[in-house]
Order: structure tokens, then C-alpha cells, then sequence
């Protein structure tokens, strides 16, 4: 027998099944080692009156020893455990018992089999799926994800009875295979995790970087997490993609970008259920909502609702549930739109369809269960008047708009997946999608801390919060290059001018050498370049020397080879008009790499100006001042770039709406034509049960076609909400270019300004350089 020890660290399998099952289990057996390690627990049901030959099939079909339970037994790898038809089967702490089966119930019970087993083993326990009528399985399943384990079920194309597989939402599943494939899976899942359990630093360091990865490309920091939990989940898909190492996952990762998305899926615990924490419920029922439906009679408008991370949709139709039973008490009509969003488009599709086992249905009141509910089998459908209210959408946090003008935004048990980064970036979605006084509900390890000043706590245990402060703009996607969350964007700080002394420079003979005219030109922070006719250097500072990238010897060489970055012929033109006597300016973007801007682009006004002896005498040098512009040219250059970018996306909207209108004068055409169709059907009585085979043929047809266009509305209501959204936030950028345009005329008279300080420096120059002609 195994110790306790042992037992605690190995992985248990529990095999469930219902109909047509023998021939699944005993193929998922026959796939298995004599040296499988782990043991495995086998529960279908069999009728009470029936003797049950399952362990001696499955004794015959592999190498492993198959166990009939008939008491409390211990635990072993590598043996089979075998319920026996008219009991329950119970696993507690390291060992399997017996509990006997009420009257009418299915023995033994898959569901209390996986929920006592998920409570003893968490993580470590692998629950599968196989054929069968019915449900059972589903809750117990959602147990098992609950505290972590791993859920795999038989791929429903393969089952002889699909509804115990097909009954478990997509979010709980881990993986879907083939019973022949099961056998190999499952070896592969209790092998061991990916890195051994010992402090080996180089796979310490490897988990480590690769965690940091996962954090940049998902935006979710999983680093604190327990070790052994991560690499029992990590493993799942190092089996999934066929790896076998976490070398060679983090390569597959790697060379695979959607891998990373698929990795957070699985460290994150999706579970849900009908009006989960009912004290959160009776607060929104008796405080919250009444607020809400007060207030939007008062101001003639509807109830907007947002839950985000809504997961299989079980939070939003209890959601929409509440509203519909406080409406009809209060006798109000007004409208319901929830948003229920989630990453998972998976998800969203099981969601959407507002199927759900009966068995999920327990944690709900029973009159609302059968006032809102419809029974579909072993099965209930949400009615269409709830169905109606909910909008389900694909959304993400990090990069999508939000939802604008949201009274009650729910998003429990979501952030704390997140990093401190993109938790801002999330509370900033709420802040500005949610009205003044509109209410915030985070789970209860969740706060409003990164962004304190906009939300105010409403109750502290439950973590509600309401709406506050001023109204903020709608965060930029690109997590890494937004600024935090709760800051105004600075505005670029003009690069200070220089200013001089607006006396005209006088000459003092006898002067120190460092205060003589030609030393005080060469100390200026403005380039200055004195050329002769012949384009060669006369005169040259320091900054002009800087900024034309120029550092050997200059005076008599030939300015337009010697400066670098410079457009030769253009400044040939603009040298050979000042020597007719015209001044002119030329702008240069000197590009990245040139010497004197090795790391970034600089931009420089180039001013030419002629220089005479006299005022009697023709122009013989030309004066060219140099000065840096690139701040406001950069401003400039992205205000444009930002506009072009908000009209891309504007016009990117304009042609998803047209081609949405288009789709929805397809399908109006198309319903037009099944109008026409059922009215030729009905007045055409020559041959009765065609017609009416036909006639049904089209119905079904007309009501799936209903349903993808009522799915179709929904996104399109999503495009046209997000769409809202970013018309906002183009006001909002329209602003703020008004507000660097104005302040780029700020910039401009700046410029201006010290165009004229420049003239004045002209001529103090050449008042100097007539001064150095005459002496």
C-alpha cells in the first residue's frame, strides 16, 4: 500500500460514465502501463436490480488489477477501483468508500464522486468524462476546476451518448479526446510536472523568464502563485502541444504567440455559477438595483449593466433575472441592456446559447428556476425575455474600449489575475464607462487602490464602490506606452530659448581676449556660420560646429561638403540668393545616425543673411544662423500622426458599419424570401405530407436564421457601443489637439520672438563683423 506521503504527492483518476460506457472504459483501460502512477476510480451507473460485470471486463482488457470496492479500501497506483452498481463511491482522504444510493437516484453518482475527491486532492486530481445520458458529472466538474484539477472528456463525435460530455461548458474542459487517446493522455498527465520538484536554479531561472514573458505578452502576473500548482498547470499544456519539456514549451511558446493566451486560460480558474454569493445578490436586490431603476425613471432612460469576465454568461442572466423580478414588483417598463463580456470566445458561445444542465440550477431559488427557465430534456434553456436583455461580446480589458454611460459594472474575482499595470488600465475602463454614481462590484481580494480618487467604497466587505471624482479619458491600448492610470498626460515643455542682452554689443579697446566681439559670436548658443561667396567658412561657433557635425578644422574649407546631413544643393541656392542680397530660411531634418544626432532626429532652421562691408557696398558674406527646432517639430509631427491615426480608426468604424448594414439587408432580404416561401407553402395543398415536411424544413431553417441574426444584433450592438466609445474618445483627442494646437501657437510666437531677438543679434553682428572689416 502507498503511504500517506506518496499519496499526497501523486495525481488520482476518476473515470465517469453512463450509458454505453463499458466499451469507453474499457478502451481508456486497455490504454494504460502495468506501471501507470497513479490509481484509478471507476463510477457508471448500473440499475440497482443489475449484477455488474465491469471489473471483470476491465480486469481482461489491460495489465492493470481491477478492485470491486465493497468498503472503506486503500489507495494504490497502478490498480483500478470499481463502484458497484447500487451505491455511491466516495473518495476521503487517501482511500475510497461506499455510501449507499437513496431511492431514484442514479448509483453510483459521478457528481458526489468528483466533489469529495476534488475536496481531498485539489490539483492533483484528473477527472474524465465518458459517454452517457444526461448531466451527471457537470457540477462535480465544476468542483474539480474550482480547486484546480484537470477535466477531460471524451470528444462528443466519438460517444454512442454525447449529453454527459457535451453537458459541461467549454470553460471547465481541459481536454477532448478519443477514448483510445485517453489512455496516453492520461499517462502523460501523472508523469510529473514539467520541471522536477528540487531547487535546481537553472529551472528556477527558466520558470522564472518565462513567467516574466507570459506577464508582457498577456498582461497577467502569475509569478506568485505556489510553484507546484504552476507546474502541475503548466504541464497540462506541455501535453496539450506534445512538448514534453519546458525547454521546448517555452520554444513552442515562443515561435507560437497564441500559446501564451492559452497558458493564462489555463492558470486562471473560470468557474461560475447562478446567483453565486448570495449576499452580494440580496444587496444588489434590495439596495443597489432599486437605486438604478429610481433613478432611470426619473431621467427617461434604460439600465445598463456591464459584467465583465462573465465567463459561461451564469452572472449576467442572474443579473438579468434581478432586474426582471424588481421591474415587475415596481410595475416599471423600463429598458434592461447587460453587456456580458469575456476573452474566452468559447465562452461567449456556450453563453449565448443559455443552455444549462439541470444540476446548475441548484443554487437557485426554485420559483425563479421554473419562472425563468424553460426544461429542454435533461436540460434548461433560459427564457427569451432574460435572453433578451443580455448582450454577450468578446472583449479585452487590455486593448478594447470600454462600454459608455454603465450604472452597475461587476467584475469579481478578475483583477487579481492582472499585474499592477494592467489592474490600472482596467479600474481606468470602469472609471470612465461608469456615470457619476454608478456602482463598481470587485470580488472580495479585489480594491479600487490603483486609482483611489474615482471610486468611493459603498460597502467594504462585499467591495462595492460608486463612481467619483472628475471624468477621465478612455485609456490608450497600448499598456506599456499609457501613462498611469489617474495622471493627466503632460504636455512637452518647449526647449528654452536663448535670450541675449538687447543692447547693442560695443567695442571696448583696449578688451581680455574673452570679451572681444569674435570670441563672444564663438560662446553664442545659436550656430553661427559665416560664408564667403565661394561657400568657404569664414567664421564658426561652437553650436554650429555641434550642430552641423562638424569637429575638425573649418575656417577655409568648403561649408557645403564639410557640414553633414545637409542638403548640398538647396543650401547652395539659399547661399548663392543671400549673396544677391536676399534673405531666406531653410528647414533641415538631419537624419538618425548623421554625427551630430547618432541616437534621434533632429530638426534645425537654417537663416541666411547677407552680410555688407557697408551699406554703400555690395554683399561679400553670407550669415547663416542655426537654430534647433526639433521639440516643436516632434509635436507637430505626432499631433499629425495622432490625427491620422484617429481618422484611420474612424474610417475603419465607418466600413464595419456599412458592412454590418449590409448584413442586415442580406438578412432581411433573406427573411423576406422565407416570408414569401411559407405563404407559397401554405396555399399549395396538392401533396399534404410533403408540404408539411417541407414547411417544417423551413421553420427549422427560419428559426436558426433567427438565431444568428439575433447573435449578429448583438455584436453589431457591441460594435456600435464600442463604436460610441471611441467617437468619445475622438472628442476627447480632438480637444486635446486643439489644445496642442494652441499651444503649438504658443510655440510658434515663441518662435517668432526669437526671430526678432535673432534680427537684433544680425545686426549687432554685423555691427561687429563691420567693426572687425574696419579694424
Amino acid at each position: 500500500m502507498a503511504d500517506r506521503a506518496t499519496f499526497e504527492d501523486s495525481f488520482v483518476v476518476v473515470l465517469g460514465a453512463s450509458a454505453g460506457g463499458i466499451e469507453a472504459l474499457r478502451r481508456v483501460v486497455a490504454g494504460l502501463p502495468a506501471a501507470f502512477a497513479a490509481p484509478i476510480v471507476v463510477a457508471q451507473h448500473v440499475a440497482a436490480d443489475r449484477s455488474s460485470r465491469l471489473a471483470t471486463i476491465l480486469g481482461s482488457a489491460g495489465p492493470l488489477p481491477v478492485i470491486t470496492v465493497t468498503g472503506p479500501t486503500p489507495l494504490e497506483p497502478g490498480h483500478v477501483y470499481v463502484a458497484p452498481g447500487h451505491e455511491h463511491v466516495l473518495v476521503t482522504d487517501h482511500r475510497v468508500e461506499l455510501q449507499s444510493a437513496g431511492p431514484g437516484q442514479s448509483a453510483p453518482s459521478v457528481d458526489r464522486l468528483l466533489s469529495t475527491a476534488s475536496e481531498a486532492l485539489g490539483d492533483r486530481l484528473i477527472a474524465v468524462i465518458l459517454t452517457g445520458m444526461g448531466s451527471d458529472g457537470t457540477a462535480g466538474a465544476r468542483e474539480v476546476r474550482a480547486r484546480g484539477g484537470t477535466v477531460v472528456i471524451q470528444d462528443p463525435e466519438t460517444a454512442p451518448f454525447p449529453s454527459m460530455p457535451k453537458s459541461l461548458p467549454p470553460g471547465l474542459v481541459d481536454f477532448v479526446a478519443s477514448p483510445d487517446e485517453l489512455g496516453p493522455l492520461l499517462v502523460q498527465l501523472v508523469s510529473g510536472p514539467v520541471a522536477p520538484p528540487g531547487p535546481r536554479p537553472e529551472d528556477d531561472r527558466l520558470l522564472r523568464s518565462f513567467l516574466d514573458e507570459v506577464r508582457e505578452r498577456t498582461g497577467m502576473d502569475f509569478t506568485a502563485y505556489k510553484r507546484p500548482t504552476i507546474l502541475r498547470r503548466l504541464q497540462r499544456r506541455v501535453v496539450a502541444t506534445q512538448t514534453g519539456t519546458l525547454r521546448a514549451y517555452v520554444r513552442y511558446a515562443q515561435s507560437h504567440p497564441d500559446e501564451y493566451q492559452r497558458l493564462a486560460s489555463t492558470f486562471l480558474i473560470k468557474v461560475t455559477q447562478f446567483f453565486r454569493d448570495p449576499e452580494l445578490y440580496d444587496l444588489l436586490r434590495d439596495v443597489i438595483l432599486p437605486r438604478l431603476v429610481e433613478d432611470a425613471a426619473d431621467r427617461d432612460r434604460e439600465i445598463r449593466i456591464w459584467s465583465a469576465g462573465c465567463a459561461t454568461g451564469e452572472e449576467a442572466y442572474s443579473l438579468a433575472i434581478l432586474a426582471s423580478e424588481l421591474l415587475a414588483e415596481a410595475g416599471e417598463e423600463l429598458g434592461v441592456r447587460i453587456f456580458a463580456t469575456d476573452l474566452d470566445e468559447d465562452a461567449i458561445a456556450f453563453a449565448r446559447r443559455g443552455i444549462y444542465p439541470l444540476s446548475s440550477l441548484t443554487g437557485m431559488p426554485p420559483d425563479l428556476a421554473a419562472r425563468y427557465f424553460n426544461p429542454l430534456g435533461e436540460d434548461a434553456e433560459v427564457s427569451k425575455r432574460i435572453r433578451g436583455m443580455v448582450v454577450f461580446g468578446q472583449h479585452d480589458l487590455g486593448r478594447r474600449a470600454p462600454f459608455p454611460r454603465i450604472d452597475l459594472t461587476l467584475c469579481r474575482n478578475v483583477l487579481i489575475y492582472f499585474t499592477p499595470e494592467l489592474q490600472r488600465r482596467a479600474l481606468h475602463l470602469f472609471a470612465f464607462s461608469l456615470r457619476d454614481g454608478g456602482y463598481l462590484v470587485l470580488g472580495k481580494s479585489e480594491s479600487t487602490t490603483p486609482l483611489a480618487d474615482h471610486f468611493v467604497l459603498e460597502h467594504a466587505r462585499l467591495k462595492v464602490y460608486r463612481r467619483a471624482g472628475e471624468r477621465i479619458v478612455v485609456p490608450s491600448p497600448r499598456i506599456r506606452d499609457a501613462a498611469p492610470v489617474g495622471t493627466t498626460p503632460r504636455r512637452p515643455t518647449p526647449r528654452p530659448a536663448w535670450t541675449g542682452d538687447p543692447a547693442p554689443f560695443t567695442l571696448r579697446d583696449p578688451a581680455p581676449a574673452s570679451e572681444r566681439p569674435e570670441h563672444l559670436v564663438l560662446r553664442l548658443p545659436v550656430g553661427i556660420v559665416v560664408v564667403d561667396a565661394r561657400y568657404d567658412i569664414t567664421l564658426i561657433n561652437g553650436a554650429a560646429r555641434r550642430q552641423l557635425g562638424i569637429h575638425g578644422p573649418a575656417v577655409g574649407s568648403d561649408l557645403v561638403h564639410l557640414a553633414h546631413g545637409l542638403p548640398s544643393d538647396e543650401v547652395r541656392a539659399r547661399v548663392d540668393d543671400a549673396m544677391r542680397g536676399r534673405s531666406s530660411e531653410l528647414v533641415v531634418r538631419l537624419p538618425e545616425g548623421a554625427p551630430q544626432a547618432p541616437d534621434r532626429d533632429e530638426v534645425v532652421t537654417l537663416a541666411f543673411t547677407p552680410l555688407r562691408p557697408s551699406d554703400d557696398t555690395a554683399v561679400d558674406r553670407v550669415l547663416i544662423s542655426i537654430v534647433d527646432i526639433t521639440r516643436p517639430s516632434n509635436e507637430l509631427r505626432d499631433v499629425q500622426v495622432e490625427l491620422e491615426r484617429a481618422r484611420a480608426d474612424l474610417e475603419r468604424m465607418r466600413k464595419r458599419a456599412d458592412t454590418a448594414v449590409r448584413a442586415t439587408n442580406e438578412l432581411l432580404q433573406a427573411n423576406e424570401e422565407l416570408t414569401t416561401a411559407n405563404a407559397l407553402l401554405r396555399t399549395a395543398n396538392e401533396d399534404l405530407l410533403v408540404t408539411a415536411e417541407e414547411v417544417q424544413a423551413a421553420t427549422e431553417e427560419v428559426e436558426t436564421l433567427n438565431e444568428e441574426f439575433q447573435a449578429t444584433n448583438e455584436e453589431l450592438e457591441t460594435l456600435n457601443e464600442e463604436l460610441q466609445a471611441t467617437n468619445e474618445e475622438l472628442n476627447t483627442t480632438n480637444d486635446d489637439l486643439e489644445a496642442r494646437s494652441a499651444e503649438l501657437e504658443e510655440v510658434a510666437a515663441t518662435l517668432q520672438e526669437q526671430r526678432g531677438r535673432a534680427e537684433l543679434e544680425r545686426g549687432k553682428l554685423s555691427l561687429i563683423l563691420d567693426a572687425m572689416t574696419d579694424a
